[in-house]
């Protein structure tokens, strides 16, 4: 009798287990399909999870996620190979193309650099109200992060040549966000975080992974 109460007990754990997921993505949004070709990628390029960030560098409640979640994630997932984590860059707030074309130059030059860079920018960013996106600015900014050529960096921001992808990027937020763009807004493979919490973030990444 122990043993047929045992056997049901391992049953109904192997159960919840195996349901349990099933069900919490049955309540999930519907997963979007994200181009990210070309988007500045970090972590294990085999990991079966990917973490999708559209931010502005102009963004205050970018800079918060950065200094209050992002160090979560890169802990819990980039650094552990469970997730890639890719940000696409915007500039829907005033001002924020310098911004966006300065990154993006960053990445073209040494790709290992933009997230360092970036981080910098999240952790040392002036009001968003301020028009503090100008060339001397972000090339003080990258005379803070080793290895970023700023004489490079200065050529590539006079000619702003990636408006053109920042556009393409916020056309396909739109298009993601029924119109409504705001940021960070964060996919776990596709599936919009909302709430923007951990544990939000946790319950997805055990979905999906």
């Amino acid at each position: 009798m122990m043993l047929g109460i045992m056997g049901l007990i391992v049953i109904a754990v192997i159960a919840f287990f195996v349901i349990k997921p099933i069900l919490i993505k049955k309540h999930l949004p519907q997963p979007v399909i994200i181009n990210t070709d070309n988007q500045p990628t970090i972590g294990a390029a085999k990991a079966t999870v990917h973490i999708v960030a559209f931010e502005d560098l102009k963004c205050s409640n970018c800079a918060r996620f950065n200094k209050e979640l992002m160090p979560y994630i890169r802990k819990h997932f980039i650094d552990t190979g469970i997730a890639t984590y890719t940000m696409i860059n915007l500039a829907f707030i005033d001002g924020s193309m310098p911004a966006a074309n300065a990154a993006h130059c960053v990445y073209k030059q040494n790709s290992t650099l933009f997230f360092d860079y970036t981080d910098y920018i999240f952790e040392h960013q002036p009001p968003e109200t301020e028009n503090w996106a100008t060339i001397p600015t972000l090339l003080n900014f990258a005379n803070k992060v080793k290895g970023i050529n700023t004489q490079q960096l200065a050529q590539c921001l006079i000619k702003s040549p990636y408006d053109q992808l920042v556009h393409a990027n916020l056309t396909q937020a739109m298009q993601l966000m029924n119109g409504n763009v705001a940021t960070p807004t964060l996919y776990i493979n596709g599936i919009i975080v909302t709430p923007l919490t951990k544990s939000q973030i946790n319950k997805i990444v055990e979905v999906v992974k």
